[in-house]
């Protein structure tokens, strides 16, 4: 008998272990998440890298107040207001640091080149993002895009085109980010989209560049880099670098 009661005794033990030990994880659950709603506010927001802005003009954009908890923020969404309530933001990466601080990294946009829509010139930025209408005088100095459109422009938004057009698009967004990378935006002055699979730019006055298709884009323009030196100072021409392999230049 009393071996039968210690047998009873061991598997009540081992039933109320099994109950406690999901209860005991629940608990340790909510005290997790109620202390992580209690604790963990901000308290500073910085920003970083802005010019155009105030700290405060971008922290409203955000849509982050003091007091909101550091683990319920969505960095990507705040990032997304910034974004597209700022137009002359380009980026914005919202940094979380424990206890109780935000940074908010933001790189500003440029103008590089511009489109026209209906008579009116629009600044682009290097990723084809809208900035503001401008006047012709304004504009000097920056590409000019010849044959592409934008469609229902909006300062602050990125540029959209016609259906037909999004080749172009996606090409002059990749053209443009090289330009911008390698500092070449000031050397060149047209950039014609006129056929997506062979765009061309004229640059640094003497030459007009033909691309080929959209592919190894950044290799094509340091290829050009590196042979435009070799000609002579007084070549005007056509220089080809469709091939993705050889410059082939074309005196005129």
């Amino acid at each position: 008998m009393a071996r039968r009661d210690r047998y009873g005794a061991a598997r009540k033990k081992k039933s109320r272990s099994a109950f406690f030990a999901p209860l005991s994880f629940l608990l340790v659950c909510v005290a997790v998440v109620f202390g992580m709603g209690v604790f963990f506010r901000v308290q500073t927001i910085d920003v970083e890298g802005m010019e155009e802005y105030t700290p405060e003009q971008i922290i409203e954009a955000s849509g982050i107040d003091i007091g909101d908890n550091l683990f319920f923020i969505n960095r990507a969404a705040a990032s997304t207001r910034i974004y597209s309530r700022l137009p002359r933001v380009e980026t914005a990466d919202v940094e979380p640091h424990l206890p109780n601080r935000l940074t908010i990294h933001v790189k500003e946009s440029y103008a590089l080149a511009y489109v026209e829509c209906q008579g009116v010139y629009w600044v682009v930025t290097g990723n084809c993002k809208l900035l503001q209408t401008a006047t012709p005088d304004e504009v000097a100095g920056l590409i000019h895009v010849l044959n592409l459109s934008p469609q229902d422009p909006e300062a602050g938004k990125a540029m959209t085109v016609a259906e037909d057009d999004s080749l172009k698009l996606a090409y002059l967004q990749q053209l443009l980010g090289a330009f911008e990378e390698l500092n070449m935006a000031g050397d060149v002055d047209q950039l014609d989209m006129s056929n997506p699979a062979n765009p061309t730019f004229q640059y640094l006055g003497r030459f007009t560049v033909r691309m080929g298709s959209n592919d190894n884009t950044d290799y094509k323009l340091r290829m050009l880099l590196s042979g435009v030196p070799q000609l002579g100072e007084t070549e005007i021409g056509t220089i080809n670098l469709s091939d993705g392999v050889t410059v082939r230049f074309t005196p005129s």
